[in-house]
């Protein structure tokens, strides 16, 4: 009996002390739930070549706050819209700011650009200078003539492989078409100066943006575990920093030409966005300037072709879309020319199409991490300090309790919307939301919309021989953006009037 007494004496003391602690605990100081860590790499193990999916995966079972150490970090990962709306809006200041990871040291010069700057002043100016001087909808109506005469030239080369009967790579021809259009918009009309001296220098810039997403793009072990930066035992770090000096060099002439006054550089009849960049030099940082310019590059080639690529697939892949879309615009447009920027807003099939895609299909699937220098509360969590959140934008997109059928392209769901792509629709993120939002967000649904409804209109496509529409290849690969692990081969038949071609010759 007195063992008995013991026991229960025992029991109900453990659970008065437990009780007692828990009322000295701060309501609201536990984290969110997350898998168990493992010694050194903490999550990482749960972790595939695809983080995105692997990280779906785990939302399931852990919910859409989680949270993973990766080596010695804190990461929360966000994998709804509710959770993303308390990160992006509701607690946006708090989260403003970005880690220090070695690839914004190399392609954020230093951490002096817009996408890997900490939140402060020189962030504040850059974001002002490219809302209110670069990327506003008046400055973006100056280039639309450049525009149109870049996807001209795209329309001409792609019925050259057309009247030849061969099969296409895709990719190659968007990121032209797009490198072409930015570098207009940055760098003036060099490319119609055939005998201009810097030409080599904007290629070898172009180059670098591309490379460094390549590279940058890559799991660093070196970010997770911070011991072993000084050996950068993947060799990522010397690769970056050989490329920067390399971007930096080719900068460092384009704007030494700018300041000299070089006539062969600029445009006359527009301002583009150098001239505007070094109006404010004694403002700007050097190391800012060229990482706007490399900002600029690295969002509107890369991410804009890999767009176009995955919206194209998906129409080759459903017929009976590409004939529904390409009916909008012949009623529209007409069969005598090729589609123009102020055919767009009347065009609200194809507005969905690309909505469809931006959905399934982000370009940045893991937004760019974001960072907090104080504990946050978000709900009853506590997020302590320095730890980087992750949106996930392609889990977002493919939440079944939003999207009916989330996996199926259905252009049709956003038929009656008013859901938009502009980050204020927090189930549809392809550009992100809040004070970190994509501030070229407007350029590349312009440069999307008017490109695809060009193609769309003036060829129709086909899969390779050999290949059935519905076996084509839909998984993709990870880095700094997420392009089709199979670059897009295609067959092009022009579809209008003999003279609306003739006339890009």
């Amino acid at each position: 009996m007195e063992n008995v007494f013991n026991f229960w004496f025992l029991v109900v003391g453990a659970i008065s002390m437990l009780l007692s602690f828990a009322w000295l605990i701060p309501k609201g100081t536990s984290q969110p739930p997350g898998p168990p860590n493992w010694p050194i790499v903490g999550s990482l193990l749960y972790l595939s070549k695809l983080p995105h999916r692997s990280m779906e995966l785990l939302a399931k079972k852990y919910g859409p706050i989680m949270y993973l150490r990766l080596g010695y970090l804190n990461y929360i990962v966000i994998s709804n819209a509710e959770m993303a709306l308390e990160v992006l809006k509701i607690h946006d200041a708090d989260f403003a700011s970005r880690p220090s990871l070695i690839i914004g040291k190399y392609a954020g010069f230093e951490y002096f650009d817009v996408v890997f700057a900490p939140y402060g002043d020189n962030w504040r100016l850059l974001r002002k200078i490219c809302a209110t001087e670069l990327l506003t909808q008046a400055r973006l109506k100056t280039f639309e003539y450049g525009r149109q005469e870049e996807v001209a030239r795209m329309v001409e080369k792609i019925a050259k492989y057309s009247e030849e009967g061969k099969v296409m790579k895709l990719r190659p021809i968007f990121h032209k078409l797009t490198s072409n259009n930015i570098c207009r918009m940055l760098f003036g009309k060099y490319h119609e100066k055939s005998n201009c001296f810097l030409k080599k220098e904007f290629d070898n810039l172009v180059d670098c943006v591309i490379e460094m997403g390549e590279v940058g793009g890559k799991f660093n072990i070196s970010d997770i575990i911070p011991v072993l930066k000084p050996f950068d035992v993947q060799g990522l770090e010397r690769q970056m920093k050989h490329i920067r000096n390399r971007a930096e060099n080719s900068l460092s002439i384009i704007l030494n030409e700018y300041r000299n006054g070089n006539e062969m550089v600029a445009d006359s009849t527009v301002t583009d966005f150098v001239e505007t960049l070094l109006s404010h030099d004694g403002k700007l940082d050097e190391r800012s300037i060229m990482g706007v310019l490399a900002d600029m590059i690295g969002g509107g080639t890369d991410s804009s072709a890999i767009t176009m690529e995955w919206a194209l697939t998906e129409l080759i892949r459903h017929p009976q879309i590409l004939k529904r879309a390409q009916e909008e615009l012949d009623t529209i447009v007409g069969t005598t020319r090729l589609v123009l920027p102020s055919d767009l807003p009347n065009l609200p099939y194809l507005q969905a199409i690309i909505k469809e895609n931006f959905r399934l299909h982000p370009a940045l699937p893991l937004a760019v991490p974001h960072f907090n220098s104080k504990d946050v509360q978000i709900l009853t969590y506590n997020i302590s300090a320095n730890t980087n959140v992750l949106v996930n934008i392609w889990a977002i997109g493919r939440d079944p309790k939003v999207w009916k059928n989330p996996l199926e392209f259905d252009p049709d769901r956003f038929s009656n919307s008013n859901i938009k792509v502009g980050g204020s629709h927090y189930s549809l993120l392809p550009f992100g939301s809040g004070r970190r939002q994509c501030p070229g967000a407007d350029l590349a649904q312009l440069m999307v919309q008017y490109s695809l409804a060009t193609i769309l209109h003036a060829f129709d496509w086909f899969a390779q021989p050999g290949i059935e529409p519905e076996d084509m290849n839909m998984m993709e690969t990870f880095g700094a953006i997420c392009p089709k692990a199979e670059p897009l081969v295609a067959i092009a038949k022009p579809r209008l009037s003999s003279q609306v071609y003739k006339q890009l010759t």
